[in-house]
């Protein structure tokens, strides 16, 4: 197993945490300051529910992936995926608002899109050269 892939993974994984614990600051933050927006709390959640979405399906399936052996495309499909993530979760908490707009979002959900697309794609090509 790679250790790029399992590294990327658990990056992943920590940064899903990351993100949770961020919520919870920003609650509890909320609590106690009421000059603290409900946006603040909206972009944690937001940024938070856009990884959970994602972030699970990308750790199965690079893993998956790597089950097959040492691979390039896998190795740049892991790396890509974190950057991606990061930069999107970065573009939703950068912003004062979840409504407004930051490049790294774009960026992000764009690169996210590719990867999610290709790692599909990588897992179509594995099944058939398994025999299906």
């Amino acid at each position: 197993m790679n250790s790029t892939v399992v590294l990327c993974v658990a990056l992943l994984v920590i940064f899903y945490g990351a993100l949770s614990l961020n919520v919870s600051r920003v609650r509890r933050k909320r609590r106690s300051d009421s000059t603290v927006p409900e946006a603040a709390l909206t972009k944690a959640i937001r940024a938070h529910g856009n990884a959970a979405e994602y972030i699970p399906l990308f750790v199965a399936g690079l893993l998956y992936l790597q089950s097959f052996g040492p691979s390039l495309f896998v190795v740049g499909l892991a790396v890509a995926v974190v950057a991606c993530r990061i930069m999107h979760a970065a573009g939703m908490l950068l912003v004062p608002a979840v409504t407004e707009r930051h490049p790294l979002r774009f960026i992000g959900a764009l690169g996210t899109y590719f990867c999610l697309f290709a790692m599909g794609g990588a897992m179509i090509v594995s099944w058939f050269q398994a025999g299906a």
